[in-house]
């Protein structure tokens, strides 16, 4: 009996629960009265898994709270909406910035954007959000913008800025294509490129930025023995680092940006 009891409860939480917590943004009837709308499911951060298997564990590094996914039809045009409550901006942010695929276009529903046929995909505040069409048509773009824009006015949290971790840059210039990865598998999600450079580096986020044969990395680390690492693992324990720049002798600039956290400039032939 007892068993049976533990098989009910484990495939309601894979399932998911249609109590949507209270203040969570979503979209509902009262946004879209031409929507026919499916019970909403909320997944906690455990029950993620039941949604989407292994990607749950990416979610998970990066540091979610719960997700609430909402099905509905216009005009028998499907659409599903994934919104993702992150730890924090900074949070919500990585998670876009590895998940977002192909961006031709943006829109104006929030300040991180990423707008395809069949996508789009916003960032804003601690959320994170996911629009899906199947048919990939203008008026199913013209659906997702609008209730992108709902869901980013139910949305009061500040966003994720960039400066934070590259201070000098121009953020509008970046903002498209800068890539924040965060532990082994925001980098094996996202920068592919450099999990050899950080082989072996636990607690480590990095924001990366490639442009005109530069490649820029702002790296803070959980704490001075994740650091200490890095150095060892470079050769850099020899220079001097501190807030301006220094030269090492593989071509690479390095600047201190505050405790344990490190710009790394790259030039093309240093790499």
């Amino acid at each position: 009996m007892y068993r049976i009891l533990y098989l009910i409860l484990l495939l309601i939480s894979l399932a998911g629960s249609s109590q949507v917590p209270e203040g969570f943004p979503v979209i509902n009837k009262s946004d879209l009265p031409e929507a026919k709308f499916k019970p909403a499911r909320h997944f906690t951060a455990e029950s993620l898994f039941g949604y989407m298997n292994g990607g749950a564990e990416l979610y998970r590094e990066y540091g979610i709270i719960d997700a609430v996914i909402t099905e509905f039809e216009v005009d028998n045009r499907y659409y599903k909406c994934e919104v993702f409550r992150m730890n924090g901006p900074e949070e919500a942010f990585g998670i876009y910035s590895v998940s977002k695929f192909k961006c031709p276009g943006s829109s104006d529903a929030a300040p991180y954007t990423c707008l395809n046929k069949y996508q789009l995909q916003i960032c804003k505040g601690n959320y994170y959000i996911s629009i899906i069409n199947r048919n990939g048509t203008s008026a199913d773009s013209l659906v997702a913008v609008k209730t992108a824009k709902i869901l980013s006015g139910k949305i009061n949290d500040p966003s994720f800025d960039l400066k934070t971790f590259l201070p000098d840059m121009d953020t509008e210039a970046i903002r498209g294509s800068a890539v924040l990865a965060k532990g082994k598998l925001g980098l094996a999600n996202g920068a592919t490129d450099w999990e050899d450079y950080f082989r072996d580096q636990e607690g480590c986020t990095t924001l990366i930025y490639e442009d005109d044969g530069l490649t820029i990395l702002s790296v803070r680390f959980k704490g001075d023995e994740e650091f200490k690492k890095i150095l060892d693992l470079r050769g850099w324990g020899e220079y001097e680092l501190s807030l301006s720049d220094v030269t090492a002798g593989s071509g690479e600039i390095l600047r201190l940006l505050g405790n344990n956290h490190i710009l790394i400039r790259i030039p093309a032939a240093a790499k």
